[in-house]
């Protein structure tokens, strides 16, 4: 991935486009738990991408029994079925099959001024973009570069007093199990969505 910052924004065309309150870009365990915590809090504008066929990650893959996180040990296709319910009955959007190749921290006037990020996607039927106001990246460990690259962008986002680029699972620590994953990502869901509902509220919504 690419990570850029830009002044201004024009906004793409509708048809190309997917605005959202919130992007979680990983369809992970931690991706699920972060997106799955902003849901339980009433996120309901959000969108999950996942380059993949299909959710879950190492959830349907690994044979990792997950203690902690419930009353009883669950194994990683159990947890993956108890995510997948829960964004069926929340009505929570996700899109697979969507590599997303650029990342920009946009800083704009007028009517772009709400959305902070906008991400160029690849898919099967071409180039999308997808805009937000809130930027969660579960998305495994980055390379060198990219790391490099995000860690000034989260720098940069500090400095404007109301930072929305946030990191979790194993994009912020790549030696994470799977239970350590869902709970940052859980932590960080929670977090995102609590700050979009103050906003909410501050705008008399």
């Amino acid at each position: 991935m690419i990570f850029r910052t830009c002044e201004n924004l024009t906004l793409p065309k509708a048809e190309e486009s997917f605005f959202s309150d919130l992007l979680v870009v990983g369809g992970g365990c931690s991706g699920l738990a972060a997106i799955s915590a902003a849901a339980d809090f009433g996120i309901e504008n959000s969108l999950l991408l996942e380059k993949e066929e299909s959710l879950g990650g190492r959830l349907g893959k690994s044979t990792e029994e997950i203690s902690g996180l419930f009353a009883k040990t669950l194994q990683p296709k159990e947890l993956l079925s108890h995510f997948s319910l829960f964004l069926e009955n929340y009505g929570v959007a996700h899109q697979e099959g969507v590599e997303v190749e650029e990342i920009y921290v946009v800083h704009s006037q007028g009517e772009a001024s709400a959305y902070r990020y906008l991400l160029k996607g690849k898919t099967k039927k071409g180039e999308r973009f997808f805009i937000s106001k809130a930027l969660v990246l579960a998305v495994g460990a980055f390379t060198p570069e990219e790391n490099a690259a995000v860690s000034v962008l989260i720098e940069e986002e500090k400095k404007t007093g109301s930072p929305r680029l946030f990191l979790t699972g194993q994009s912020l620590a790549p030696t994470q199990s799977i239970a350590e994953a869902v709970q940052s990502g859980g932590a960080v869901g929670r977090m995102v969505g609590e700050m979009l509902l103050k906003e909410k509220y501050k705008q008399g919504f």
